[in-house]
């Protein structure tokens, strides 16, 4: 044992060994959790944070940010997400990063804004996209204020593994392959994503399995990391993407970037069974559908035995969808009425000065052994076509889908943040322990595969791998649609159905993780949309 006579040398002694230990691994500095994920290499990002010794909001911004190029087409840094939190000591907050309308209009004619059609296997849909079609970002400042108020580690830091994973490549899944196929005509626009997206001089986009390489993302997010904030909202960044869009038919203006603000609020609570549901609140719609499905879920007759066999389950099911059809469910002032008139909520809502949102999303969850946990949707809608020159980055089309806009294309209402049926939510028992979080991307669809995954869950007590892989329905135009598993027989005297030969991501990918005994967390990432989950232990 060395005998030291200088305490300065005792340190040095001190942090060689500490050092040494902590290359070995025998100096714990990992914190345990879980992801479940919409990629693999998503999830992996948020690992690596864990293992490093951040917090579940520290794994979450490195995922995010890996998103944004493992899940190009639905998620970015010039699109929008929603984030809903749970803190270790009890605090419930939720991040609106979501995109804003312009400050300003200009004459149509000289706007860049024109239509494409997504072929979705068989179902076809208009999207408009050009310069004309983007709205003001969010997630960059969602980003630095989750970092400012959630998270232990530096941000330069928390960039690493989409850094890494940017130079080295990421490796397309069948799903995104199935996503960029879908989105070929927004991809073809801009020479940057025609060079990232297809093979063989442009004749085929990338396929399952392929690598994606995105080095002007990475130097793009360094810079980021230095400069914060005001480089994306008013340094150099935000002045080339205005002057392009004055110069390229767009409505974006630096005002627009300077004013942007992400909002933290508190999350809409509402009361299911002896549980506590907590979700996206107005003026985002999707949260508070769910709180109104699940209300008339829970005042439909009692069963005594709930089963997905049974015809009593179905019908159930069909109750509250044809419900939910027959009430003003799709406005914020319908819902903010209903939540109010059925006791859901008791204050005044204010639901005024917002549009609604639909589009390409993606989401996923964390929870770590200290008691936080995050729920993340993200979306770009289908993308713009329009990247920032030398960083990779595609800007979203929030103004070009026609479901936001039913009084016609630019009569969106200036300054006004968009809505969205994204809907992040978490349920926590009578002891205000969180019991599951989860969340999905599928547009309209968003809600009611939430919904069903919360009944099969408390109702039914089924184990969440069960619950997420259950069959599921929706009612889309009258027709009841319903996945293979479930009882039909006698359906048609009740409404007009189609019965699919198997489970597919039209139902959403509900990715989830559960909260069981003694703490313990079990996870599934919903096959429909290639979920993954990944622990570190």
């Amino acid at each position: 044992m060395p005998i030291f006579h200088s305490p300065l040398l005792f340190m040095a002694y001190f942090f060689s060994i500490s050092v040494l230990l902590d290359n070995f691994g025998f100096m714990e500095k990992r914190t345990k959790g879980v992801v479940a994920a919409g990629h693999p290499q998503t999830a992996w990002a948020a690992i690596q944070i864990l293992e490093q010794g951040g917090n579940a909001f520290d794994a979450a911004v490195a995922a995010l940010l890996s998103t944004c190029v493992n899940e190009f087409c639905m998620s970015s840094l010039a699109g929008g997400f929603f984030a809903n939190v749970l803190k270790a000591d009890g605090t419930s907050l939720l991040f609106d990063a979501f995109c804003q309308t312009p400050i300003h209009k200009r004459p149509i004619e000289e706007v860049d804004f024109y239509p494409f059609t997504l072929d979705f296997g068989g179902t076809l849909e208009d999207f408009h996209i050009g310069m004309g079609s983007i709205g003001t970002p969010g997630t960059v400042a969602g980003l630095f204020a989750m970092h400012k108020h959630l998270c232990s580690l530096p941000f330069e830091e928390l960039i690493q593994p989409a850094l890494e994973i940017a130079r080295k490549g990421t490796i397309v899944d069948s799903f995104q392959e199935f996503d960029y196929n879908v989105l070929q005509p927004m991809l073809k626009v801009h020479p940057e994503s025609r060079k990232l997206f297809f093979r063989e001089e442009g004749s085929r986009i990338v396929r399952d399995g392929e690598k994606i390489q995105f080095p002007l993302f990475a130097d793009f997010l360094e810079i980021l990391a230095k400069e914060g904030e005001d480089l994306f909202y008013k340094g150099e960044f935000a002045q080339k993407v205005a002057k392009d869009s004055k110069e390229k038919g767009g409505f974006l203006t630096l005002e627009d970037f300077e004013q942007y603000k992400a909002h933290i609020t508190k999350p809409l609570g509402f009361t299911y069974r002896n549980h506590r549901i907590l979700t996206n609140p107005l003026p985002s719609i999707g949260g508070s559908m769910i709180a109104v499905a699940m209300h008339y879920l829970e005042n439909y007759k009692p069963s005594i035995v709930y089963s997905n066999r049974d015809k009593e389950h179905v019908e159930r099911l069909l109750h509250v969808f044809s419900k939910m059809a027959a009430t003003n469910h799709r406005t914020p002032e319908g819902l903010a009425g209903l939540l109010q008139d059925n006791g859901i909520i008791s204050k005044q809502v204010d639901s005024k000065g917002f549009t609604q949102k639909r589009g390409n999303t993606t989401h996923f969850n964390i929870m770590d052994e200290r008691g936080n946990a995050v729920s993340i949707t993200s979306s770009n809608g289908e993308g713009a076509g329009y990247l920032a020159e030398g960083t990779q980055v595609m800007f979203n089309n929030m103004l070009g889908e026609a479901a936001l806009l039913p009084n016609g294309f630019h009569s969106w209402t200036p300054n006004t943040r968009l809505s969205s049926m994204m809907s992040p939510t978490m349920v926590l028992n009578d002891q205000g322990k969180i019991d599951l979080v989860l969340g999905t991307g599928g547009a309209g669809r968003i809600p009611f595969a939430i919904m069903q995954v919360i009944h099969y869950f408390i109702d039914h007590k089924l184990p969440i791998e069960q619950a997420v892989h259950a069959p599921r329905v929706h009612l889309q135009e009258g027709i009841f649609n319903l996945e293979p598993g479930l009882m039909t027989k006698g359906l048609e005297k009740l409404c007009t159905y189609k019965e699919w030969e198997n489970k597919a991501m039209y139902y959403g990918g509900v990715n989830s993780i559960a909260q069981l005994e003694k703490g313990n967390l079990d996870a599934v990432g919903d096959f429909r949309r290639n979920g993954v989950v990944m622990r570190c232990e």
